[in-house]
């Protein structure tokens, strides 16, 4: 399957979509924001990949805590998760301000959206897919509400079944959806390296024939690494200030200052994957250091070239090694000194 995100073209043997995600990490700062993607912006990012949380009433009051660990200290902290949100929701008017501020610097939008307001507001702005949050994969009317809008689809699987993943992915398709990539989203710290398996992203193309992702939870960046190498369309990774203090989900988050770095490699392993094909000018340089045949010491007109009178060095100069079998046994038609090159006019 191969269609465009925007401009960008997304197929296997294309260059993967890099997704930094400022998601709600500036906590109602626009100030804040805006400097986050001035800096992306300079780092080459093409397309910013945000949310529309624009209610808190997507959390039910007294929902519990939510658990993370903070970056700095390491510490678990628990917050209430209904404060949470709240903490975090934008208006959407300082969305469109925010988002508006990105397409006037020539980036394109991604987004999640919660609600259908949420939808139509993101389709308000020109955004080049919409993206389905692992916590919605069973949310089927907002499924089908997203993919009613022609726009690509990401469907982000999170701690999810299989069953349950391609259920979201069938109701995606029924409701118009053509455009389609699964993101793997392995769980984030305290859980082991070893929950990654990112061969599972492989596994959900292979099943659900669609393209495949990663949307990254590690505590660095080198699973966005391994992704491209195995074959993901998009990476994505949270980016947040530099100084992110304990905030929630800054453990697995970017700083914004590592994007252009780490972008330049992302961009380098996928042009050194190629594409597994191999041609070769018939008038290319060789190796300086492939060798020819030697004389071992001086040869006179009638001798028997074979491996008691020959030798090896580079560079070729010479008969090839490559042409011993097509040499040896032949006569010598001209004598040569020791450590000369034996060439076709001495055969």
């Amino acid at each position: 399957m191969q269609f465009f995100i925007g401009k960008h073209h997304v197929s296997k043997s294309g260059s993967p979509l890099f997704l930094p995600d400022i998601g709600t990490f500036f906590n109602k700062d626009l100030g804040l924001a805006k400097k986050m993607v001035d800096i992306l912006s300079e780092a080459g990012v093409q397309v910013i990949k945000g949310e529309v949380l624009h209610t808190a009433d997507v959390c039910l009051k007294n929902s519990g805590d939510e658990i993370y660990l903070g970056r700095e200290s390491g510490a678990q902290v628990n917050e209430d998760y209904r404060t949470l949100v709240e903490r975090k929701v934008v208006s959407l008017e300082s969305y469109k301000e925010l988002f508006t501020y990105c397409t006037n610097l020539g980036m394109e939008l991604i987004l999640s959206v919660y609600d259908r307001e949420g939808v139509d507001f993101a389709v308000s702005l020109g955004v080049v897919a919409l993206k389905i949050a692992s916590s919605n994969i069973t949310h089927q009317l907002l499924i089908e509400y997203v993919s009613q809008t022609k726009l690509p689809v990401i469907i982000d699987t999170g701690h999810s079944t299989i069953e349950e993943i391609a259920r979201a992915v069938n109701w995606a398709r029924d409701s118009g959806a053509d455009k389609l990539i699964v993101q793997h989203s392995p769980l984030p710290p305290p859980n082991s390296i070893e929950s990654h398996n990112l061969k599972f992203m492989q596994t959900l193309g292979g099943v659900l024939g669609v393209p495949y992702g990663l949307s990254d939870h590690h505590q660095s960046e080198e699973m966005l690494y391994a992704a491209v190498a195995m074959g993901a369309v998009v990476v994505e990774k949270g980016i947040c200030p530099d100084d992110m203090g304990d905030e929630q989900d800054g453990m697995i988050a970017l700083p914004v200052s590592e994007v252009q770095v780490v972008l330049k490699k992302i961009n380098n392993i996928s042009l050194a994957l190629g594409d597994g094909s191999r041609s070769l000018r018939r008038d290319r340089e060789k190796y300086k250091s492939r060798m020819c045949l030697v004389a071992k010491h001086d040869l006179q007109s009638g001798n028997v070239i074979d491996e008691t009178n020959v030798t090896f060095a580079f560079p070729l100069r010479g008969i090839g090694t490559e042409h011993w079998d097509i040499v040896s046994g032949k006569q010598l038609k001209k004598s040569i000194k020791q450590g000369e090159p034996i060439t076709w006019d001495h055969v």
